[in-house]
């Protein structure tokens, strides 16, 4: 994640879908869950256009008509961010773009700044990661629900401590909310190499693999394609899948699609 991102198309879709999985509703008993947002946030870079995606957000028939009839309050609120020049993780917070009592890890991740090499490099930057995840796991301890939130999404061949690390999440860095049972929800980008659909689906496939537990994700079409991926414990398989299930039946139709592991 980067702060240049707030507000874009990509966030309108994060925060809608982040909005129906926690909300209430009579449908399935009004039970709320509690959500914690851990950015992997990275410093902002320049070498290319990624967070430029606002047009949406120009005030137009079918922008009205396509984007903010989903979610007025939400379409609002990242309006008014884009255009007051508050481009930054606090102002989701500040404006209480997600519900009340949503908690927020907004402690950057970044390897900038090393004064040494080699080994000592690794052991630093290994000592700066392992800092960081044990203070987000702390301030999310008491949540129902964890949004992970990296710059390119879940882990590739880059190691964790290498310069690329920090806009991967690795999946030793998520089994420690599974296993105090907290559901998950991951963000990641699709690859520019085969199908979204056969990509989504081969993540399923090492979701289960590597977390022992069984997802589902809800491919998002608007801008770049980026997946959700949702890991539900137990006690939230059913409740996750419906309020899903049930977000497509609504106007965000348009804009997400289903995709579950055969």
């Amino acid at each position: 994640m980067q702060n240049r991102y707030v507000g874009d198309l990509g966030d309108f879709g994060k925060y809608g879908l982040l909005k129906a999985l926690c909300s209430p509703d009579e449908t399935d008993g009004n039970s709320a869950l509690s959500l914690g947002v851990v950015w992997y946030l990275v410093p902002d870079e320049a070498h290319n256009g990624d967070g430029k995606y606002i047009q949406y957000l120009e005030p137009s028939a079918r922008n009205q008509e396509y984007y903010r009839v989903c979610d007025p309050s939400l379409y609002d609120a990242l309006r008014n961010i884009v255009h007051t020049g508050s481009r930054n993780v606090a102002s989701i917070r500040e404006r209480q773009v997600l519900p009340r009592d949503t908690v927020y890890y907004e402690g950057a991740l970044t390897f900038d700044g090393a004064n040494t090499t080699g080994s000592r490099l690794r052991e630093q930057r290994r000592t700066r990661r392992g800092i960081w995840l044990q203070d987000a796991l702390e301030l999310t301890c008491s949540c129902d629900i964890v949004f992970i939130d990296p710059d390119n999404g879940l882990e590739v061949k880059v190691g964790a401590y290498q310069k690329r690390g920090p806009k991967y999440a690795f999946f030793d860095e998520l089994l420690p909310y599974l296993q105090r049972n907290q559901s998950l929800v991951i963000y990641h980008h699709i690859a520019r190499r085969g199908s979204a659909l056969d990509q989504i689906k081969g993540r399923l496939t090492q979701i289960k693999e590597r977390l022992g537990h069984r997802a589902f994700a809800m491919l998002y079409h608007r801008g770049s394609a980026r997946a959700f991926f949702i890991v539900p414990v137990q006690r939230h398989q059913e409740l996750l899948l419906s309020r899903s299930e049930r977000f497509l039946q609504s106007l965000w139709s348009r804009h997400f699609e289903l995709v579950v592991r055969d």
